[in-house]
């Protein structure tokens, strides 16, 4: 089992929370490689699009470089990362996205909402195993000014239209996650939440990788950003097997 990690106490706050939070678990100096690396891409996205931001008000999604330091082992080759994202999905789960989610001074409230639609669209509220987790890591130590991520315990297993209405009217809380340098959130992607306010001079960039069922497939995400051939000529036989979706350059 890797490391000190009580893995399925992990799967299990996965499937019934909808989340759980790795703390200090990346090295600092790694994560902080890709807060440097990143101000420059965020500087020229948002002169840019700035006024046409992709997911609301001063809030910018965009795809990140399969290089180093963005790539970094700790972060793809993990083994407690795999092993709770393959104990959920199974063995053959591969990654389909690699991209950063950033509000700004002045981002606001989104609205509830997951990030993927119900799997059967014709049965909306059929309660399905889950076909895509999330991670996150966070690029600074966030503080409830930076716009944190908040989340509804538990409404992946519930109705989305009941679960909207136990948000609305109270009866569920959305939980500020205040994730530090070195957190990992894994999270079932289903699970309502949404971003907040960031209120600070300080961008608020987080990383997400996605993992997907081996049969699963999302239009779009595979062909944002593609694999270098140096990239993916140094990465091991498990970081190749899980990478095996992402289209690669052959430059």
């Amino acid at each position: 089992m890797p490391g000190t990690l009580d893995i399925p106490a992990c799967i299990e706050a996965v499937r019934t929370d909808g989340f759980c939070i790795l703390r200090d678990h990346l090295p600092r100096s790694a994560v902080e490689a890709v807060r440097d690396a990143f101000a420059p891409l965020l500087d020229a996205y948002v002169r840019e699009h700035d006024d046409n931001p992709n997911r609301g008000a001063r809030r910018h999604y965009i795809p990140l470089p399969f290089r180093p330091p963005f790539y970094h082992p700790a972060f793809f080759n993990n083994d407690a990362i795999i092993a709770i994202t393959s104990g959920i999905l199974g063995e053959e789960l591969a990654i389909d996205q690699f991209a950063s989610d950033t509000p700004l001074k002045g981002s606001v409230h989104q609205d509830v909402h997951a990030d993927i639609g119900p799997l059967f669209s014709d049965q909306p509220d059929l309660l399905t195993p889950p076909a895509l987790i999330a991670t996150n890591f966070s690029f600074i130590d966030v503080t409830p000014a930076h716009g944190p991520f908040e989340v509804a315990s538990g409404t992946h297993r519930m109705p989305r239209a009941q679960a909207l209405a136990d948000i609305e009217h109270g009866r569920i809380p959305l939980k500020p996650l205040c994730l530090n340098v070195g957190d990992v959130l894994i999270r079932d992607v289903r699970t309502l939440h949404r971003g907040t306010p960031n209120t600070t001079d300080q961008p608020r960039g987080v990383a997400v990788i996605s993992y997907v069922r081996h049969w699963f497939r999302r239009e779009g995400h595979q062909s944002e950003n593609q694999m270098p051939a140096a990239t993916w000529a140094m990465l091991s036989e498990r970081e190749q097997r899980l990478l095996r979706l992402i289209p690669r350059d052959s430059r």
